[in-house]
């Protein structure tokens, strides 16, 4: 047997046209509504002129200056009326502009047009009327993203078998699997009945604000000029669209469309070739007596740890529901459920997701908290699985060791202005150049760039933070996270372009100021973001309603210019003050501002969110989020947060911070439903075994490939965690929430089938059944069953000696946190099922029952290795500390309990972790000279 555990890494696949798969919608009936569009067409651009000539004349113009007599004289009447005049005249003739360029737009196939100014509900209205009429009707609609698939819908397989793919079959399948679903797919030969097959594929995005994609923004993009438009309608002009349209230059082009693109072009993935026939279900797998009964409708994992306590009594086989539409991302109908779409701004956040990851997970390791609202859940998912928490780390050890390495050489830190980080070295850009780099960096182009392999980043690097202003906008075509200093400027950042989208891009620079790890004492002051970024982290971040109302304090702060070497010593009193505006201020206020912000390295940097006189950067975003940074002639793809995803994760970090107890008194944790019933003795035994109770952990009696091993085990893991079953489309959107083919999904299930082998009755250990969920079979030991099982037998037992020892030999099962040692990026799903909560809460409320029972027998030995177990896995709960000073103060008397007491002091100062009063109580009662201590450590 081998015991194979997960290496480093992430593993996502590239997104595919066909996970955008929607039902076409029905063929709406559009003649009359363009009837009526033209009609109203009519009538606002003829009928409104027409009008005015009958009753009121030729319009008004003047034919010279207005002398003073004119501007004297009093206002009658006859004046008031030619303005009027003058003003629906106007009024017209900007409506017509807007159905020119309306039609001009639609007609070359352009999508929508830039605003025209002042249009706002002119130019709606006009593309409304227009797109009735030109369009048939489909205008209206345009804000509804209508996505299509390349193909059918895809029906859940029956079975699957190793005995039904052939060996060329399954070999032609792995070699078009990747495990990494970040890396796109490069296969060109097409042997699969899929049209698109082979080639590159665009899929027409949602609109987002005003841009619509277009033809000719398509080709510009992705072929380099966009007036070889022509040469992607050629490529689809016969192609029937997945919601039964054709694409015609004169029409826009919808979201969710698939267009065949040239093969020079670039940014744009090939649709995967290879097919994996649908395996057959064998008898062994078919006959099975203990497959899960379809029939039975039962609660799912995520709603387990609810309730309020119980005997547990409810537990077994969690049977799969019959419908689906809990664990279903997509029904038969093609529908996708809002619950499977992750908030793209999170999902390729990078390091702006790393640091809102870390702060909520500090948050929940503090305390105790509540369950975030249902919504939440979605955004917790996108975090876990955008969040680049590797380099963050490995760029705040980087910056925080060149301190060290710059003081041991006698060299002042570098003028840093900008970095750029990738998944292999760390490169500073600086002005001026510099050529005396301490010896682990490379000097390159003659100083203005030093570079360090990540490979050569101390592991324990500490130190102060040398540069706090830097932020990243973004990344670049290389994959690469490109990062800017504030206060290396010199004067205000200018974000010109779209307004809402340098709003968002605004958002995510203040919001990671506050959060980047690499920034230790410093104040960001918002204005004009939304209100919920100031939830964020209070005693960092701010949001007041005017600048101009602290704008003083700045003013007042004797705020003093800095050495570079200066900036790494900074007082309490002198942190470092950053204002980020989601809009230009008034020119006075922009002036203050700037002289604040005049001179490098005074502690002070300013970020405005549209056009600021005398920016000394000036960048610019699109709507679409391609963000342009002239200054260093890069192209990114904006870091951004958009208002509603701030909301959300408001919500998650509001819900960690309140504080909840465990169920107390007569009242235990509820068991929530479990797998297959097996006890240590089963989980000793297995040969096929999954342990989450610790570092995760997949058994098998067969090899596998180390690089496909970590996918294989979070597949294991997902669906041992699921033991009523789970669709493969849920599987599919889980373990790669960016998105998959089904052809790669299951050929890595089959991969993974084969792994696992086989029971001693010949039936495979992972199968499916007669709805196409798959699960473990019964000869599949995992560690959270067989410790929920013990637990549910105490709670039943006969005498307490019995009940100790149940409890005992669960708590043998717990090796440490919960899924550790799992793979950064992977397991976001883990979000969805809310383990994390209710896997630690049983564990403790395990371990406290045995060490009062334990304690009851006078075995206060028993009850420290009870304390400690539960410790293990929950390190910070507040109820396994009292247990454990309880019992090594009865067992060791008050030098052990000194001990606990400065263990839990450590925790308090290192990770913040908050004590509860009942803590603060008994240590007061037991050791009354070191609860002060502990008060002042928290």
């Amino acid at each position: 047997m081998t015991t194979q555990r997960p290496g480093p890494g992430r593993f996502t696949e590239a997104p595919d046209p066909g996970r955008f798969y929607q039902e076409p919608p029905a063929e709406r009936r559009s003649t009359p509504m363009a009837i009526l569009a033209a009609l109203a067409l009519l009538l606002l651009v003829i009928g409104v002129p027409v009008a005015l000539l009958v009753l009121t004349g030729p319009p008004p113009f003047p034919h010279g200056w207005p002398t003073r007599a004119d501007l004297t004289a009093p206002i009658g009447i006859d004046a008031v009326l030619t303005v009027l005049r003058a003003v629906v005249w106007l009024a017209w003739l900007h409506f017509s502009v807007c159905v020119v360029a309306e039609v001009a737009s639609a007609v070359r196939g352009r999508g929508v047009p830039r605003p025209i100014p002042l249009g706002g509900g002119s130019q709606r209205l006009a593309r409304v009327l227009v797109g009735a009429l030109l369009l048939t009707g489909i205008a209206a609609g345009q804000a509804v993203a209508v996505t299509g698939s390349v193909g059918s819908p895809i029906e859940p397989k029956s079975s699957v078998s190793i005995s039904a793919t052939t060996q060329t079959e399954k070999q032609a399948a792995d070699e078009h699997v990747d495990v990494n679903r970040f890396t796109p797919q490069h296969s060109t030969k097409a042997t699969s009945k899929d049209p698109l097959a082979g080639k590159r594929v665009y899929v027409v995005k949602a609109p987002h604000g005003h841009h619509h994609d277009s033809l000719w923004d398509i080709a510009d993009k992705h072929l380099g000029d966009g007036r070889r438009y022509k040469e992607i309608y050629e490529l689809n002009k016969e192609r029937v669209q997945p919601d039964g349209q054709h694409l015609h230059l004169a029409r826009l082009i919808q979201p969710g469309w698939t267009l065949v693109m040239p093969e020079d072009a670039t940014g744009v993935e090939r649709q995967p070739a290879e097919h994996v026939p649908a395996p057959v279900r064998t008898a062994s797998d078919t006959h099975q007596t203990d497959t899960p009964n379809p029939g039975v409708d039962t609660p799912d994992i995520e709603q387990a740890g609810g309730g309020d306590g119980g005997d547990g009594k409810d537990g077994g086989i969690h049977q799969p529901p019959t419908g689906g539409g809990e664990h279903q991302p997509a029904g038969d109908n093609g529908q996708q459920d809002s619950r499977w779409r992750l908030p793209n701004d999170l999902l390729g956040g990078g390091l702006v997701a790393a640091g809102l990851l870390g702060l909520l997970l500090v948050e929940r390791y503090r305390r105790r908290g509540r369950d975030p609202e249902p919504a939440a859940t979605v955004a917790e998912v996108a975090l876990r699985a955008g969040a680049d928490p590797a380099r963050s780390e490995a760029l705040d050890r980087a910056l925080r060791g060149l301190v060290g390495q710059c003081d041991a050489v006698g060299v002042p830190l570098p003028p840093l202005f900008a970095a750029a980080v990738d998944d292999y070295a760390i490169e500073l850009l600086l002005a001026p150049p510099r050529t005396d780099a301490p010896a682990s960096w490379q000097v390159l182009d003659d100083g203005r760039r030093w570079r360090l392999e990540r490979s050569e980043i101390a592991a324990d690097a500490t130190g102060p933070a040398p540069y706090p202003a830097l932020v990243c906008l973004g990344r670049d075509q290389h994959e690469r996270d490109v990062l800017v200093d504030l206060e290396a400027a010199g004067g205000a950042l200018s974000v010109r372009g779209d307004s809402v989208v340098a709003r968002e891009v605004a958002t995510s620079v203040a919001v990671q100021l506050a959060t980047n790890p690499w920034g230790d004492q410093l104040r960001v002051t918002t204005s004009g973001l939304p209100d919920s970024v100031g939830e964020v982290l209070a005693d960092r971040l701010r949001v007041v309603p005017d600048i101009d109302l602290v704008l003083p304090d700045f003013e007042l702060g004797g705020m003093e210019a800095e050495v570079l070497t200066g900036r790494v010593s900074r007082s309490a009193d002198a942190s470092p003050q950053y204002v980020v505006l989601g809009a230009p201020p008034d020119e006075d206020t922009a002036r203050r501002l700037a002289v604040l912000a005049a001179q490098p390295r005074a502690g002070f940097g300013l970020m405005v969110a549209g056009d600021v006189t005398g920016a000394r950067w000036q960048l610019q975003v699109d709507e679409s989020g391609t963000l342009l940074i002239p200054a260093l002639g890069l192209v990114l793809s904006a870091s951004r947060l958009s208002e509603p995803t701030v909301e959300l994760v408001t919500e998650l970090l509001a819900a960690a911070r309140t504080s909840t107890q465990l169920p107390s008194g007569g009242s235990r944790v509820r068991i929530p439903p479990t797998g297959s019933s097996g006890d240590d003795s089963n989980w000793v035994t297995a040969s096929v075994r999954v342990g989450v109770l610790g570092a995760v952990e997949v058994r098998s009696p067969y090899a596998f490939e180390a690089e496909r091993l970590p996918l294989a085990m979070e597949i294991v893991t997902f669906i041992a965690l699921h033991p009523g079953g789970v669709h493969p489309s849920v599987l599919g959107a889980s373990v790669w929430p960016r998105g998959v083919t089904s052809d790669v999904r299951d050929a890595t299930v089959e991969r993974v089938r084969q792994w696992l082998g086989t029971d001693s009755q010949g039936g495979h250990h992972l199968r499916q059944d007669v709805n196409g969920r798959l699960y473990l079979g019964p000869e599949v030991a995992v560690d959270w069953d067989c410790f929920c099982d013990l637990v549910r037998r105490s709670r039943t037992a006969q005498t307490v000696r019995d009940e100790r020892e149940l409890l005992r030999r669960s708590l043998h099962l717990v090796r440490g946190a919960f899924l550790s040692g799992r793979p950064r990026g992977g397991y976001s799903w883990i979000a969805r099922v809310h383990l994390e909560r209710i896997v630690p809460d049983l564990v403790v409320d395990t371990a406290h029952r045995l060490s009062q029972l334990a304690l009851g027998d006078d075995d206060p030995a028993g009850a420290v290795s009870a304390a400690r177990a539960g410790l293990r896995l929950a390190s910070s709960s507040d109820l396994m500390w009292r247990d454990l000073l309880i019992a090594e103060h009865r067992y060791g008397g008050t030098a052990a309990a000194e001990k606990v007491v400065e263990t839990l002091g450590e925790g308090v100062l290192k990770h913040g972790l908050v004590l509860s009063p009942e803590t603060e109580a008994l240590i007061d009662e037991l050791l009354p000279t070191d609860a002060s201590r502990a008060r002042r450590a928290g």
